[in-house]
């Protein structure tokens, strides 16, 4: 008797809607760089989430400035790990006040902004060697 291949189990996942933005001191590089800002922010998300899981240590967002042209910001849905989620939550939200952004935000918008950062001088960079 074969016993049936058993598919493998991915862990349960929990959507959380996201809207991150640029920083305030990249707003002048973004202005310059020929690429419409969104789609730099766009792309720094995806890159930025591509292999990022979310870890077991709370971070709480951080104090920078983020630029206030709300145009630019970027919104979307994240999958990630509902158990962590749900541990991050027991351990800094067990009223259940806060939003599932707030708790996981500060683990992810420094690698969005790193992005942009990035990008950023990718577009430079390619500028100087054409001119």
């Amino acid at each position: 008797m074969v016993s049936p291949i058993r598919p493998r189990r991915s862990p349960a996942t929990r959507k959380i809607d996201i809207r991150v933005n640029a920083l305030e001191r990249q707003e002048e590089a973004l202005i310059d760089c020929g690429v419409d800002p969104t789609h730099v922010i766009r792309a720094a998300l995806r890159r930025a989430v591509k292999n990022w899981e979310l870890g077991s240590e709370f971070v709480p967002p951080s104090e920078e400035q983020r630029t206030r042209i709300t145009e630019w910001r970027a919104r979307t849905s994240l999958a990630v790990d509902a158990s962590a989620v749900a541990a991050l939550q027991r351990a800094n939200d067990p009223l259940d006040v806060l939003s599932k952004w707030t708790l996981i935000r500060g683990q992810l918008e420094p690698r969005v902004w790193a992005e942009i950062d990035a990008i950023l001088d990718q577009i430079a960079k390619r500028a100087t060697y054409s001119a």
